[in-house]
């Protein structure tokens, strides 16, 4: 199922790649994640047995809401995003800077620098894995940062692409972001199909790693059902991309 993190990569290639039907793009993704989660309870009750437990949910008696209760509700889920943002979110982005700025490479242009730096040697390091779908490195390098928060992808990938995005702007319609003009220009639209689809279904974040070890009381579990996700993003975006190419053979 879709978080938060992740709509504002959806809003992005779908506007892009999408733009007469954005809309219609982004329904189809919540729709198959949908599908998948009902397909995938029933994969998994298949090996995870449990007692049949009668299921009563007390209804609470609706209200009008209050001033009061607004604001303290948004009080909470503010603050847990600001706590988010000082820990996993900060953590993650300086250690992506580290590893895009060393080691350094004097003399050399940016995107040489970007292109041999640890980033840029990690994401070449899975290229193999990835090109199937359509991916190129800098691709592969916005999903590592979504590992640790879905809301890094966009970031990290701005400044994978930030030279190609001055290179590009301009080309593309007169909306489009200098991230955008780059992916158009770089990017086929099957591979975007592709890659909307993985960032649905793969390994969703460090956060609900740990909640999903919390409730099962089990690191195996969490493991399990992790590299679980990441099949099914796989297969889906493979399936996705090879289906995109068909409808979209010269984009």
């Amino acid at each position: 199922m879709s978080c938060a993190g992740r709509l504002p990569i959806f809003v992005l290639f779908a506007g892009a790649f999408f733009p007469e039907n954005p809309a219609t793009a982004l329904l189809g993704i919540y729709l198959l994640g949908i599908v998948l989660a009902i397909l995938s309870a029933l994969l998994i009750g298949k090996f995870v047995k449990d007692d049949d437990l009668p299921f009563v949910m007390e209804l609470p008696p609706y209200r009008m809401p209050t001033a009061k209760a607004i604001w303290r509700h948004t009080w909470e889920k503010g603050r847990q995003y600001l706590e988010k943002m000082a820990t996993t979110i900060l953590i993650f982005s300086v250690a992506i800077w580290f590893l895009g700025y060393f080691p350094r490479h004097e003399g050399e242009t940016a995107a040489y620098q970007q292109e041999h730096s640890f980033i840029g040697t990690i994401g070449k390091a899975i290229e193999p894995a990835m090109e199937p779908l359509g991916f190129n490195w800098k691709m592969d390098v916005g999903l590592l940062a979504g590992v640790g928060a879905k809301e890094l992808v966009i970031s990290t990938m701005g400044v994978m692409y930030a030279q190609d995005g001055e290179e590009y702007e301009g080309m593309g319609d007169e909306d489009d972001t200098q991230l955008q003009a780059a992916l158009k220009a770089t990017v086929p639209t099957a591979a975007a199909l592709a890659f909307m689809v993985f960032v649905l279904l793969y390994f969703p974040c460090i956060a609900t790693f740990v909640a999903i070890k919390n409730e099962t009381g089990s690191w195996w579990w969490a493991i399990l059902l992790c590299l679980y996700t990441i099949l099914v993003a796989w297969l889906c975006a493979f399936a996705a991309f090879r289906i995109g190419l068909l409808l979209w053979p010269g984009a």
